[in-house]
């Protein structure tokens, strides 16, 4: 199988391996490492890692051209912003969740759980900056993940949330 090669100066990954790969964020100062002042997390088949990078601005061309040949291999996306899952890795997706107190903006979200080997860093939190934005996100999540699996109508299979949660309720012992 061949694969393109992603290359953080220091390390290089197989682009069909990657699961995930995040947006450019800033590192805290007190966690700064060998000038570098930029990173974005990758998630692989096999764990996870940050491509660190001394400016924004070489890491946001890096993640450009990382987003550039996740398209070109031609892998089935579910992307929210900056953000890429691979839909045939995802496991499982929540429901939508509401913070408790907002985070740069965002009041709401859903996990998603990739296939990774590496327990620890298996769910992704998908997050939005209101209820409605993460409904219809997770619902564009369903069809993304459906047509990746070769599925042809999901809307005749997702199951209406108020129904599952009646069924669980009344199937659970407990």
């Amino acid at each position: 199988m061949s694969s393109a090669v992603f290359t953080t100066g220091s390390e290089a990954y197989q682009v069909a391996n990657i699961v995930y790969a995040g947006p450019v964020g800033e590192i805290p100062a007190e966690r700064r490492r060998n000038g570098s002042t930029h990173s974005f997390k990758l998630i692989t088949t096999l764990g996870a890692t940050f491509a660190y990078y001394k400016d924004v601005e070489s890491a946001r061309k890096a993640r450009g051209a990382l987003a550039g040949m996740l398209e070109a291999a031609g892998k089935t996306a579910f992307m929210h912003g900056n953000e890429f899952v691979d839909a045939k890795k995802v496991v499982s997706f929540g429901n939508v969740l509401q913070f408790k107190t907002p985070q740069d903006g965002m009041t709401h979200a859903f996990v998603i759980t990739v296939q990774t080997a590496d327990e620890k860093n298996r769910e992704v939190w998908m997050r939005y900056k209101s209820e409605d934005h993460a409904r219809k996100a997770r619902k564009a999540l369903w069809a993304v993940v459906h047509a990746a699996n070769g599925l042809s109508n999901p809307k005749q299979q997702e199951p209406e949330e108020a129904a599952v949660k009646e069924v669980a309720s009344e199937s659970c012992p407990f």
